[in-house]
Formats: structure tokens, sequence, C-alpha cells
């Protein structure tokens, strides 16, 4: 089953369909945070301005995910060019980690610096 040609295109396939949805994922995102940042300019203290800053901080949790979404990308990838469906360790130790958002810029999003 691993030499199987439909298997490796199979992955192949996948492979590209969870990097087009990461990139248009992030192109989403980057489109909300432009506008919020148009109307928080322009929206005086208040109620509106906590809803806000709540979606901002909704699209900052979109890092994370994309970053899960590319680890699942790269372990398909590997598996497609080494011919195998079994992972020899586990996806952590096999795919580098990749650093989120810190506590410090989700405030400093959310702060507006």
């Amino acid at each position: 089953m691993a030499d199987d040609p439909r298997v490796h295109a199979a992955l192949k396939a996948a492979v590209k369909q969870l990097e087009a949805a990461v990139r248009e994922q992030e192109g989403a995102v980057e489109r909300i945070l432009g506008l919020v940042e148009i109307l928080m300019s322009r929206a005086p203290a208040g109620p509106v301005y906590l809803k806000l800053e709540a979606i901002m901080e909704a699209c900052a949790f979109q890092d994370i995910t994309g970053q899960r979404i590319r680890k699942v990308s790269r372990l398909l990838k590997a598996l497609a060019d080494q011919g195998t469906l079994s992972a020899p360790l586990p996806v952590e130790s096999q795919l580098p980690a990749k650093q989120g958002l810190s506590q410090a810029d989700v405030d400093r999003l959310l702060s507006g610096k």
C-alpha cells in the first residue's frame, strides 16, 4: 500500500490543500485586522471599541491554528516523500517547533502599540 502511486498522489494533494487553506486563512485574517484597525481609529472608547479589540484577539489565535495545520502538512509531505504511511517518531518530535504569539505580543496588539 505504501508504494501505491494513488496513495502518494493523495498525500501530495492533501498537502496542497492544507497549504492553500493556511494561505487563505492568513489572507482573511490580515484583511479583518486591517479593517478592524481602521474602525478602531475612528471608534471612541467604550463597548464598540472593546468588541473591536476582541475581534483582534480572536484573529491573533489564527497563528496557532496555522502552525498546527503546517505541522500536519509537513508530516504528510514527509510521508509522501518517504513513500510510507507510518511515522517513525511522534509528530511533535519530527517537526520543528514554531513559536506562536507570546502573551506580550497579544497584549501589545490589544493595546494598539
